[in-house]
């Protein structure tokens, strides 16, 4: 049974306010260019196209890669729409805050099918709730050192049906 659900239960939510957010702030640079420039020139063009390259880094790599985390007392669940990931916590190397808007990265030792990391947003309020999430990464963090100290710190992770 799993103890937490880790990441916010409004990631879809998220996800399109910041999706609304760059299609407004791209139809602002465009409507300036368009509509207060008569003959738009190189520059302004070099402009519309420069933001919306930005909108597709930041939005395709920081935004689309949360996912939503749930976890029990030894492992990571990467909770996708049509099944789960088990994410030994053996796995893990470490947990990082990685923007002050409340992204968290797990950081892996090997790839576990997606990548060496995984990106969660810990809540839609982070600033303003930061004690609480922080301390609910903390004691993620504490859990998964007590299962690496019960382990020895041996290098082969053992696989979850191997487990008792």
């Amino acid at each position: 049974m799993r103890s937490k659900i880790l990441s916010t239960g409004r990631l879809k939510t998220y996800k399109s306010i910041i999706l609304m957010i760059w299609i407004g702030f791209l139809s602002v640079i465009i409507f300036v260019i368009f509509m207060k420039i008569e003959d738009p020139s190189f520059l302004e063009y070099y402009w519309l196209v420069y933001w919306g390259g930005l909108f597709v880094v930041i939005y395709v790599k920081r935004t689309l890669k949360l996912q939503n985390i749930e976890y029990d007392e030894k492992h990571i669940y990467v909770v996708k729409k049509d099944h789960e990931i088990l994410v030994p916590f053996l796995d893990i190397k470490e947990i990082k805050l990685q923007s002050l808007t409340g992204v968290h990265t797990i950081f892996l030792y090997r790839d576990a099918g997606f990548g060496k990391e995984i990106w969660f947003k810990s809540s839609l309020w982070y600033p303003f709730n930061f004690k609480k999430v922080d301390d609910e990464v903390y004691k993620l963090q504490l859990m998964i050192e007590k299962v690496k100290a019960q382990n020895h710190g041996d290098s082969e992770v053992s696989l979850p049906s191997q487990t008792s």
